[in-house]
């Protein structure tokens, strides 16, 4: 930052050399860095001459101490201290103001002829400014008129080109999901059969038939011995030496069916094979087997699957993409992508009903609201006559059609008529207010300000018009505003 002087005190400066130093610089604002001892400005009248030539100069002094004692001294004769340059500037409000007192005290210090040529040319531009204003006082139209244009509500179609725009690409997933109920059916088992069977030993020593040894009937049903049985050996009886008769070892055991389901309960005599190599024994149920118990379940077939995919292919052909209120579809854009369609259960599962989801990606081209409206607003002059103006922020898209090139669309908008305040004052002058008003009533309402009789002032130029932006207003007196176009002719 420019716009000051440093001053570095040196071992031989006296008061004087400063004040010279002070006297030659032709900066404003001067800083004094006080480095040794400051033995030159203990002496307070050292201080006093330098705050005189300082405010003789028309400068402001800076000194750069951190000599509390020096610095006491210096507020006393009010020139300003600082530890530093830096400081000194970091202290908004006291530095600016002190910068700014010192800059214009030196633009204030201008020779005198200059001084002199510029009251002179200050008291001449003040007469013309108040013979401007008395001349003008003396004009001043003597009837205000203030116009107020009536609205007309249109709807106009337009075509437009759809090279200037850029239409975005639209894409989204839809999922659809139908249920269908199973046809196909099967008979479930839900509890095993249960009996006894006898095994027969017809070996001398004994056996034994481990848990979980399967028995089985002539048709091939399973079942499994629920415990280990030990099965006697067969008793054999001699009569003088000769073996004349021999009794089976028996033994009772309990089975249970291998599989669920009602057709394992079968009649006594049906058991009668004992899996594994078991030759001397045999088997048989003496006593029904029976518990076991079956169910119809519903099973999910081909056709269950085929008949759940087409209702919800059916379903997604009627979706569309779904789009904001302020965006507008380019017609036959709209792409689909293959269906996939997935189940929730497979074919012969256990199922009431069989669910099918379709997935597709549908894609399409739109346009947005506004940008349609900024292509419209570039065009729609050409559509209106030349007298007529749209008012600012109605233009709206109320029906779009849009293909691959051209959009066509129907813009509703508020229309106002171009009222120009010169030739209003030019048709209205002469005229009773009554026949004024009929004049202009089919283009704006038109209020009066500051006429004593019925007739309007037969020259225009004693004629004040002002157009409004409030549009059709009922006030009777009309209120100036800043953003009004007027004319005083």
């Amino acid at each position: 930052m420019q716009g000051y002087y440093l001053y570095e005190i040196r071992s031989e400066d006296t008061v004087a050399s400063v004040v010279q130093k002070l006297q030659n610089t032709l900066e404003t604002l001067v800083f004094i860095r006080i480095s040794t001892g400051p033995l030159l400005f203990s002496n307070e009248d050292n201080l006093r001459l330098l705050a005189h030539y300082a405010r003789e100069e028309n400068k402001t002094l800076v000194l750069l101490t951190k000599d509390k004692r020096l610095q006491e001294l210096a507020d006393k004769y009010r020139i300003n201290t600082s530890d530093s340059i830096e400081a000194f500037f970091k202290e908004p409000s006291e530095a600016t103001k002190i910068y700014s007192r010192a800059r214009k005290s030196s633009k204030s210090k201008l020779p005198m002829w200059v001084r002199t040529t510029l009251i002179a040319a200050f008291v001449v531009f003040s007469l013309l400014v108040g013979l401007q204003w008395g001349l003008r006082y003396w004009l001043l139209p003597k009837v205000t008129i203030t116009v107020y244009p009536n609205l007309i509500r249109e709807n106009k179609e337009i075509t437009l080109s759809l090279q200037d725009m850029n239409p975005e690409l639209e894409s989204q997933e839809v999922k659809m999901v139908a249920t269908v109920p199973t046809t196909g059916s099967k008979m479930v088992g839900t509890e095993r059969a249960k009996g006894e069977v006898i095994f027969f030993n017809q070996n001398t020593k004994q056996l034994k038939l481990a848990k979980g040894t399967e028995i089985k009937t002539k048709k091939g049903r399973v079942y499994l011995l629920k415990e280990d049985v030990l099965v006697p050996g067969a008793e054999v009886v001699y009569v003088l030496d000769i073996r004349s008769s021999q009794t089976a070892g028996q033994a009772l055991g309990y089975i249970e069916a291998k599989e669920l389901g009602a057709e394992y309960n079968v009649i006594a005599g049906e058991i009668s094979l004992l899996a594994g190599n078991y030759k001397d024994i045999t088997v048989r149920n003496t006593k029904p087997v029976s518990g076991g118990k079956s169910e119809k379940k519903p099973v999910v077939t081909l056709a269950d699957r085929e008949a759940a995919k087409k209702a919800a292919i059916e379903l997604l052909s009627t979706e569309e993409i779904k789009l904001h209120p302020y965006e507008f579809p380019v017609v036959g854009s709209e792409t689909k992508s293959d269906v996939e369609v997935e189940f929730d259960v497979e074919e012969g599962a256990f199922a009431p009903t069989v669910r099918a989801t379709a997935t597709q990606t549908i894609s399409l081209k739109k346009i947005a609201k506004e940008e349609l409206l900024r292509q419209a607003q570039v065009v729609l002059p050409e559509y209106l006559p030349q007298n007529l103006l749209i008012k600012p922020d109605t233009a709206n898209i109320l029906t779009a059609s849009i293909d691959e090139s051209l959009a066509k669309v129907v813009v509703a908008m508020d229309l106002y008529y171009s009222i120009k305040p010169e030739e209003v004052a030019s048709n209205i002058a002469g005229l009773k207010i009554s026949e004024a008003t009929e004049l202009i009533a089919d283009q704006a309402v038109m209020a009066v300000e500051g006429l004593k009789g019925d007739t309007l002032p037969k020259r225009k130029e004693w004629i004040k018009v002002v157009v409004s932006s409030d549009f059709k207003s009922s006030t009777n007196k009309g209120v100036l505003s800043s953003n009004q176009k007027t004319t005083g002719l």
